[in-house]
Formats: structure tokens, sequence, C-alpha cells
């Protein structure tokens, strides 16, 4: 201690100076490197702590996984669809270069040959709840008057009207237009819908509210009608909506059923026809009522004439259906009695019973057109059933 102090004493002033700054200079990297070095061991203390929260998390997920798994293939894709939809990143697609559609004539190809279809569709979008028809349209404003709407890059080949029967789902109806309208439109359809609602409360009868909106689609000059459930939305756009050669049973595969095609005369769900068609197998039976029956019915009617009911690509022609309260049958006796003679009542039970049914009023709202049809009263013997 005393050699250094008198090693500094013998220092001049200025050498003092010097010998001051240094010291501190060297002080100060020395107190930066232990900083640096302790900022490290900190960041590599927290990364083994994410680490070991990322394992844990993942162990979580791993049990819970194991106690909910999805046994049922058809709710594993569909689950597997809306992760894919909800995981899609919100990054800026670069715009596509057009797409020539119209073919030499000016007309638009047929489905098969659209360029510009999608494939496999997200079903995410079902899980959407009180979809308001105002915003649907602010969305659409292209869409006329009816819901209808036409391409303007090629001639339609076939102008379309969609038959929705309805009762107490506004918010299926809702999602169903929204949904459908990219599709058709896509797939380059002259389109409109229609929307059937019995009047008043009593006993549905499909099949005559149907036979109602196929005489009001005529007024429209349409060249065919799809008959489309409100629950009923398709997992591919390839499937087409176009005007068959003959009967097409488009929702010939369905989630619930397990994608499955259980009968040969099942139609249910989706059905194209042409208008001409639908007039030979005169409609659907006036006779069913509340709930089952008239498909199978018409499914029978179209096999008795001999007809071919064509049906969609078993992995393009998917269909979701939604969820909701199943109505019992209730009067099944009176059903099968009824399937049992089908054919024989092609001739007189159906379209051409005009007295079954009278269209009390038409709504041209901006979505669909909207038909109350008065079904007339319920026969004594299928109220005692239910």
């Amino acid at each position: 201690m005393r050699t250094s102090h008198c090693i500094i004493r013998s220092f001049s002033p200025k050498r003092l100076i010097i010998f001051v700054v240094a010291s501190t200079l060297i002080y100060v990297m020395l107190l930066r490197n232990s900083t640096l070095n302790d900022e490290r061991r900190i960041a590599a203390t927290e990364e083994q702590v994410r680490s070991v929260n990322v394992i844990q998390q993942s162990k979580n997920v791993g049990v819970a996984e194991r106690d909910h798994e999805i046994k049922d293939p058809v709710e594993l894709e569909i689950a597997r669809q809306t992760l894919t939809f909800l995981n899609m990143e919100d990054a800026v697609t670069k715009p596509k270069p057009p797409v020539k559609i119209a073919q030499e004539d000016g007309s638009c190809p047929i489905v098969e040959r659209i360029p510009d279809l999608q494939g496999a569709l997200p079903q995410a979008t079902l899980l959407i709840q009180n979809l308001q028809e105002g915003e649907v349209h602010a969305v659409h404003p292209e869409i006329g008057p009816g819901g209808s709407w036409k391409p303007n890059d090629c001639q339609a080949r076939d102008k379309i009207a969609v038959i929705i029967p309805y009762r107490d789902r506004q918010t299926h109806l809702t999602r169903l237009i929204d949904f459908l309208i990219p599709i058709l439109q896509r797939q380059r359809l002259d389109f409109r819908f229609i929307v059937t609602e019995q009047y008043g409360n009593d006993l549905f009868n499909k099949g005559r509210i149907m036979n109602a909106a196929f005489i009001f689609a005529e007024s429209l000059g349409v060249d065919c009608v799809v008959f489309h459930d409100v629950d009923m939305f398709p997992q591919d756009d390839r499937n087409p909506y176009s005007c068959p050669p003959g009967p097409r049973h488009l929702g010939a595969f369905v989630s619930n059923l397990g994608y499955q095609l259980w009968y040969k005369e099942i139609v249910g769900g989706v059905l194209a026809v042409s208008m001409a068609d639908y007039r030979a197998v005169n409609g659907y039976s006036n006779q069913f009522w509340a709930w089952g029956g008239e498909d199978d019915d018409m499914g029978q009617r179209i096999l008795s004439l001999n007809y071919t009911i064509e049906r969609p690509n078993p992995e393009t022609g998917r269909y979701s259906m939604l969820k909701h309260v199943k109505r019992k049958r209730t009067a099944p006796k009176l059903i099968y009695k009824l399937l049992g003679n089908s054919a024989n009542r092609v001739a007189y039970d159906g379209l051409n019973e005009t007295d079954k049914w009278s269209i009390r009023k038409v709504t041209t709202r901006p979505l669909y057109y909207h038909l109350y049809v008065d079904v007339g009263p319920v026969p004594e013997e299928w109220r005692a059933k239910a």
C-alpha cells in the first residue's frame, strides 16, 4: 500500500490525470463485460423455462385430446376442415390474373371445365350464428331482387331456381343462401332463390309447398329447379348445380348418414330436375303430412318411369347437415301404405292437382322470393295420429 502511495506521489499532475482516466476506462470495460455475461445467463434461463412450459402444455393438450378423442370420422373430418380454415394466415394474397371463361361462342363452359373452382370448401362458416339477411346482401351487393344473378364474363348455359322449403329455421336459411351464392357464381349459373313457406302452424305438407314453388318458378322462365333442404351445405364446389339431363340427386352423400347411399330410391336433401322431367313425374305427392315419406315417394316415381337417378362423385358430392331437433314421423303406418303404391298414384296425385294449394302471398326480398302457401285442411286420419 505504501509502495503504491509512493508511486502515485511520484507522478506529475499531468501523468496522474492520464493514469486516472486509463484506470476508469479499464474499469468500465470490465463492468460492461460482466453485465453482458449476466444478461446471457438470464436469457438462457428464461429460454429453458419457456421450453419446460411448452413441453408441459403439450402434455396437457395430449391428455385433453385423449380425454376428448373424436371417434366419429364425420365429425373428425369437419373438425379438420374447421381448424384448417381458422388457422389460415391473414396474409394479403396477390391478385390472380384474369381467367378466360367464355368459349368461342361466348357461352360458359360446363361446370366440370370451369377453371377457377376451389374444390373442397371450409365448413367453419357453418358455425356462425344469427347471420342477418342485411349482412349477406351487404357482402353481395351484386345480387338482384329475389336473389338473382347471372355471369357477365360468359353466357350462362342454365337458368335455375333454388327452391328451399322452410319452416322456423331463419338462422339456417340465411347461412345457406350466404354459402350457396359464391358457389353458384363460380359455376357461372343464372340463378335465383325461392323460399316456400307453409301458411299457418298446422301439420306440414312439404310436397304441396314444393309443387306451389315449382309453378311459381315456371313463371320466372327457368330451365330447371334445385329443391334444397335448408340444413344441407355442400362440401365441394365441383358438385354441379347446373341443369341435369335427368333427375340428379345432389345430396346423396351426407355427413349424418356416414356419406353412405342407403337405398336406391333416396332423393332427399338436394334434388335437381328439369322442368320437363318434373312435370313428367307429376311433381311431389300431395298426400304426405307431417314429416317424412314425400322424398322416398318422389324417388319411386322417378324410377317407375324408367328414369336413372344421377348422383355425383362420392368424393366431391358430400354435404354437411346442420344439427337440429329431429321431428318424428307422426303416422308411420299411413306413410308406409302410401309408399306401397307410389307408382300407381303418379297419374293423379301431384302437380296436376292445383286445387290442393294456393299461393297467398309472394314477397320479392333482396335475397329470395318468399312464398306463403296455403296447403288446405289436414285430413282427420293424419291429425288423429299426430
